[in-house]
């Protein structure tokens, strides 16, 4: 998935309706947390019926998580509200799905129902059953979702910042899991965002057909948000920490953007190392070796000419390592001069 702040235009995220239901944050109790086992009985209401989006007598295991997420099926759910101030229902509300989900009851901690509706409030039916374990962790991504509404964040801005690339008319807190990603498909593009295990990806499109990292969800924030407020980047410290030795696999992704007689190309960048040593140390020096070294026998790359260097989002794990890595450079081809600047993405995988 390409970097964001080259390859990823500003239109306003607005709500479905001018006329909106008075809303509010809504609270779910720790003690509703925990995995049930529920099935689905459809609205008597014949004419209603039909738009329900399960079979009536349907059985599913429904995950309530940390801070509002809510699993079901392939979906994960984030940022319940409460609508005319009603304190007894969270709403979760799926305008990709034409329903909405209202859980009850928040107020007392006791799991009654999940009422299922369309957005426009005609009830279809609802999910009933008990609580079966305490786990919260959700079957389709094999774990549980972990700061969900930093998630959805992500989407949201992504698609308030770049909306040549993730195009949406209305905020949408239904997400779609897919191999174990939180993902969202955006069809008019053929590009996906993907975020799996604090990471964000893209996918598809102009960004190829293998996950490309961005970087961590809260470095993908801070980058959107800037991007969104024109105020520079929160810069990164420069981290020093310690890199598992052994055997890796490096892949570098991302965009080089070229500049000849004034007009600027950007294009896709991709390449992988079956075998390497990931870096020794991140200190900033070293990492910028690390670039050069991994580049060296790449074609059409002139290592001697990269300057201006910025390595940010270093992160590193007992078998990845992860850095960007933002430089510049100059090559002279028939006597013509091309300044380009890379952004790229480099993650080290032990083999």
């Amino acid at each position: 998935m390409k970097v964001f702040k080259q390859c990823l235009a500003t239109a306003a995220v607005m709500l479905a309706s001018s006329v909106a239901l008075a809303q509010s944050e809504a609270t779910i109790p720790a003690s509703m947390q925990g995995t049930y086992s529920v099935s689905f009985q459809i609205t008597s209401d014949a004419s209603n019926a039909a738009n329900a989006p399960v079979a009536d007598g349907a059985t599913a295991d429904l995950v309530i998580g940390p801070g509002g997420a809510l699993c079901i099926a392939e979906y994960v759910l984030a940022n319940p509200v409460l609508e005319n101030d009603n304190p007894y229902e969270a709403i979760w509300s799926a305008p990709a799905l034409n329903v909405k989900l209202a859980l009850s009851d928040i107020q007392s901690g006791d799991f009654n129902e999940l009422n299922v509706m369309t957005t426009s409030g005609t009830f279809l039916g609802q999910f009933s059953g008990q609580k079966s374990s305490n786990d919260t962790t959700c079957a389709s991504l094999g774990t549980s979702p972990a700061d969900i509404s930093s998630i959805a964040d992500v989407f949201k801005m992504a698609e308030q910042a770049y909306s040549q690339y993730f195009p949406a008319d209305q905020v949408n807190n239904t997400f779609e899991v897919i191999d174990g990603y939180i993902a969202r498909s955006y069809p008019s593009t053929g590009i996906y965002i993907g975020i799996k295990d604090g990471t964000v990806y893209v996918l598809g499109g102009e960004f190829g057909d293998t996950p490309v990292t961005v970087g961590s969800v809260a470095n993908t924030l801070a980058q959107l948000q800037a991007e969104i407020s024109g105020e520079p980047v929160t810069p990164v410290e420069e981290p020093t920490v310690d890199i598992p030795a052994g055997d890796y696999e490096l892949t570098i992704s991302g965009t080089v953007t070229a500049v000849v007689f004034g007009t600027s190309t950007t294009t896709p960048f991709s390449l992988k190392i079956d075998s390497i040593e990931a870096p020794s140390s991140s200190d900033l020096d070293a990492l910028e070796d690390e670039v050069k070294k991994a580049l060296a026998d790449a074609d059409g790359v002139d290592v001697s000419t990269f300057s201006n260097f910025t390595v940010s989002e270093v992160s590193v794990t007992d078998s990845r390592v992860f850095f960007r890595a933002e430089f510049s450079a100059t090559t002279v081809s028939s006597g013509v001069t091309v300044n380009q600047s890379y952004n790229l993405t480099y993650e080290y995988t032990k083999k």
